[in-house]
């Protein structure tokens, strides 16, 4: 009896995989947090305000960009380490790199925890999860050197080889992983770079690449033509482009006649930082020119590809390029009257059609929510737009501001961190972590109401 009773009660207590994948990233941000509170981690010595370590290491750990700290000035060498490890190993994820590292050494694990791993890979099936592991960490480790080698010799010239292998290790590591800090001080990202044309390209191309997913790169590696990519990767592929191509014509459109962004610049500069913002906005958060002088349309533009975000199984946030892909499919569908929903000759199940709108839902219930709850602690002393903009960054995991994340009290940093740490590990992962699910086989009756 005792045993029976010992049983159910470590049964009772046991974490979901979702718990477990939460609780890992709560952990390293609660280490990232200790380490940038120490005297070390800062150049005036006296260590970062909890909160303000706690706000900063969410941003760093769920890949945000979000801060409230001059990276550049205010954290020592130390700090900018332990902000660098905390993007990488954020833009990974906790559990893949554990797992590597038992598997390595000749670790078996259980099914429990390859269901953790298969959670937090987004997978549907354990077979070749730690195939997958390896070539997350190996195409990382490739294209993260590859941008690293070209910006240290970008930046030779200005900084010398030290300091040059310094800045070119940082800013790709937060340029795949889709962070989007940087090093050059005064919070203005590449703002004071505004004729770096190479540098907008070598920042813009590793963040497309962390964009658009693992299981893509792969595909597009080793299958070298359109018939053979996975459905995944076909929708990936179509629907980044046209993000892409759209976000640049309409921020180039509404921006040309801007003289406080990109209005002066030569024609071919202004389609360069264009297409840049379009990429960065979708979850990277550099910014080549001054958002609070930038149209009001473009914001909201902005406002659409940080919802949207990146792709699954990449190091971004957001609600995914394949749910917003799904969901217009879906809508076409209706007013078409299609029996099944079709993409490039093949079936997208129900389940996933309603997992899709449930996604795009309760994220825009949640932006709202927190948005006006915001509004409402900062006393409406900013503009809604302002402070939604501010919370979709920080769900899209994108980082882009509007100048306002300074001015955030302690309660408005803990909703924002919340916020990241929601778009880091994915609304679904988020929801199932804390409602139990059931599985009802009785069927009710059919009734019609009237919609629309």
């Amino acid at each position: 009896m005792k045993r029976g009773a010992d049983i159910r009660a470590q049964q009772k207590f046991r974490l979901k995989p979702t718990q477990t994948i939460i609780l890992s990233f709560v952990l390293m941000i609660g280490l990232g947090t200790f380490l940038l509170t120490l005297p070390v981690s800062t150049v005036s010595g006296e260590g970062l305000p909890t909160m303000d370590a706690l706000f900063v290491s969410t941003s760093a750990s769920c890949v945000t960009g979000l801060t409230v700290v001059d990276a550049k000035n205010e954290l020592s060498f130390f700090g900018k380490c332990v902000l660098l490890m905390l993007i990488q190993v954020g833009g990974l994820g906790i559990m893949t790199l554990a797992t590597m590292a038992a598997h390595t050494m000749g670790y078996r694990f259980q099914l429990k925890q390859s269901l953790i791993l298969q959670e937090s890979l987004n997978q549907s099936g354990r077979a070749g999860l730690f195939d997958l592991i390896r070539r997350m960490i190996l195409y990382t480790l490739a294209i993260e050197g590859f941008f690293a080698l070209v910006l240290t010799c970008h930046f030779y010239p200005e900084f010398g080889w030290w300091q040059a292998l310094g800045y070119g290790i940082f800013h790709a590591v937060s340029a795949f992983c889709n962070a989007g800090f940087d090093l050059f001080g005064n919070y203005d990202s590449l703002c004071g770079r505004p004729d770096d044309i190479f540098l907008l390209a070598g920042i813009g191309l590793p963040i497309i690449l962390g964009g658009i997913g693992f299981t893509v790169i792969y595909d597009v590696l080793h299958c070298k033509s359109w018939r053979k990519y996975s459905l995944h990767t076909k929708i990936v592929l179509v629907s980044n482009t046209l993000l892409l191509v759209l976000g640049t014509a309409l921020i180039f459109a509404v921006e040309t006649g801007n003289d406080k962004t990109i209005g002066t610049m030569p024609v071919g500069q202004q389609v360069a930082h264009a297409a840049f913002m379009s990429i960065s906005c979708r979850t990277a958060g550099f910014n080549s020119f001054d958002l609070a002088q930038s149209m009001q349309i473009t914001q909201l533009v902005m406002i659409i590809l940080m919802f949207i975000g990146a792709s699954p199984l990449s190091t971004g946030g957001g609600i995914k390029s394949t749910t917003f892909f799904v969901i217009l499919r879906s809508v076409w569908a209706v007013f078409r009257g299609e029996s099944e929903l079709t993409v490039f000759g093949r079936a997208i199940s129900k389940d996933l059609r309603d997992q899709a709108f449930a996604i795009f839902t309760i994220g825009t219930i949640w932006v709202v929510s927190i948005g006006m709850i915001l509004s409402a602690l900062d006393g409406e002393v900013h503009d809604l737009e302002e402070v939604i903009f501010e919370t979709v960054s920080a769900f899209g995991t994108v980082g882009m501001g509007i100048g306002i994340t300074l001015n955030w009290n302690d309660w408005g940093k803990g909703l924002l961190a919340l916020t990241m740490l929601l778009g880091r590990v994915g609304i679904m992962t988020f929801l199932l972590a804390f409602i139990k699910q059931k599985n009802s086989t009785i069927k009710h009756p059919e009734e019609n109401i009237m919609i629309g």
